[in-house]
This record gives C-alpha cells, structure tokens and sequence, in this order.
C-alpha cells in the first residue's frame, strides 16, 4: 500500500509543480497569455464551466445528497491514505535486546530446529513476525500421524520451542503452536 500512496503522492506534487509553472508564466505574464483563457486553450470549456457551476454550489451551500457523499467519500479516502502511509512500517527484522537484531530466517530456523526434535512431528511449517517490541510473533503447525495425542504433543512443542529459543537467547513474545494430522506420504519426513 505504501508504494500506491508514495505514487499518488508523486502524481499530486508533479501536478503542483506543473502548476506552479504555469502560474509564473501567466503571473508575469510571460508567454502573452491570460489566465482566463487557459480552459480555452486545453479544450477544457465544458469542464471549466460545470467546475466554476459547481463551485459556485458548494459556495452557496446548495447541493445534492449525491455530491456531499461524493465530497465525503473523497474526504474518507484522502483520510485512509493519509493514516496508511503516516503508519510507520512492520520491522523486518526481530529486535532482541538494545540494539540487537535477528533475521526471520534464522528465528525460523531455529524454531524448525526445536520443533522437529520431537521424533512424533514429521514436519513443521513456521511462521515468524518482528514486532516492534523485542520478541518474535511465531507460529507453528507440526504435522504428526493420525491418531497421535494431539494436546500432549502440542505442550511437548512448546515447551520444546520455549526452551530452545530460551537457550539461544532469542525470546519469543507470541507462541501459537497448532498440531495438524496428516498422511506421512504427503510430509517430507515418513519416519523418524
């Protein structure tokens, strides 16, 4: 969403300067040119006409129930676009003390690392997320067998991953742990 506002916000400051431009020009009157004649000259009469209309309206305070939902959603708009792209942008990289950083990969490394020691997971599928507080928003889905104690087994890999990490020094502020059944012919490990 960022790029979309910084390209809206370019087209926006393109348009000033264009517009300032102009202004100068017919300013000192430089090119011999009115002001007045400028919709003339784009072939913009018609529209320069319904705008002049229409400002008029909004002047006077008389428009449609169309046209105040249409200036409301312009104003909501601009108010969306405006918070998306003061809103300051999601870390990339997971904040471990004062001043020191991991990457994701290596936190998800290492959670893959914890998960799979438990010889009942076949697989593990992590996901990790910097916050701006020190910590990782983990999450993890270990595939075992069918039939296997899913709750026993959800507890053994947290705790595992919890102690892993504990050991590593990276800590994790947001642990969600899911234990999915599967086929072990569609996992990358049968047996272990």
């Amino acid at each position: 969403m960022r790029i979309f506002n910084r390209i809206i916000v370019v087209l926006l400051l393109a348009g000033l300067v264009a517009l300032g431009i102009a202004a100068i020009f017919y300013a000192f009157d430089l090119a011999g040119y009115r002001l007045a004649n400028v919709p003339r000259l784009l072939g913009l009469d018609g529209f320069a006409q319904s705008l002049s209309n229409f400002v008029g309206n909004v002047e006077r305070g008389n428009l449609n129930p169309l046209d105040y939902l249409v200036l409301g959603a312009i104003a909501l708009l601009g108010l969306i676009l405006l918070f998306l792209e003061l809103k300051p942008p999601s870390p990339r990289r997971v904040r471990m003390q004062d001043g020191t950083y991991i990457t994701r990969s290596a936190v998800r490394d290492e959670v893959v690392a914890a998960t799979e020691r438990n010889p009942e997971v076949l697989q593990s599928d992590v996901d990790v997320n910097a916050q701006r507080r020190p910590g990782a928003k983990v999450d993890v889905t270990a595939s075992v067998r069918r039939g296997e104690d899913t709750r026993r087994l959800q507890s053994e890999v947290r705790n595992s991953v919890q102690q892993h990490m504990g050991q590593v020094g990276v800590p994790v502020s947001n642990l969600n742990v899911r234990i999915a059944e599967s086929d072990p012919r569609q996992t990358q490990t049968r047996v272990k």
